[in-house]
């Protein structure tokens, strides 16, 4: 099916995406590159990243009603967001050691312009 087949060529394609800006071997030139991006190809973004701005839209929605990014580990009225902004914490501090971390420097940027808390005073 012709469909399918080019299914295929799309995810290989994302695929070689990933690979080149994670800095792996990839097949895909610049030239190619170039290609995709200027008849619009969408680079589908990875499910944790659209995850992780998902909540950080729902911090700044806290921080606007709050006045501060301060959120409880245990914030009852949305549980999730306090899990997320506990683990951006563990995160950090696995980045600020030089171990592997899902956090990066942009994603701490983001996080310090909107004045978040990387540390809690107990």
């Amino acid at each position: 099916c012709a469909k399918s087949q080019t299914w295929v060529w799309v995810n290989k394609q994302r695929m070689e995406h990933k690979n080149r800006e994670d800095g792996n071997i990839s097949a895909l030139t610049d030239e190619r590159l170039e290609r995709l991006q200027s008849i619009g190809f969408r680079w589908a973004k990875r499910r944790g990243q659209v995850r992780w701005d998902e909540k950080y839209d729902e911090l700044i929605q806290y921080a606007a009603k709050l006045g501060n990014c301060h959120v409880p580990t245990k914030f009852k009225e949305n549980t999730a967001l306090g899990r997320w902004v506990s683990t951006q914490r563990a995160e950090y501090k696995q980045f600020c050691k030089g171990e592997k971390s899902s956090l990066t420097a942009e994603k701490i940027q983001r996080l310090d312009s909107i004045g978040f808390a990387w540390f809690m005073a107990l």
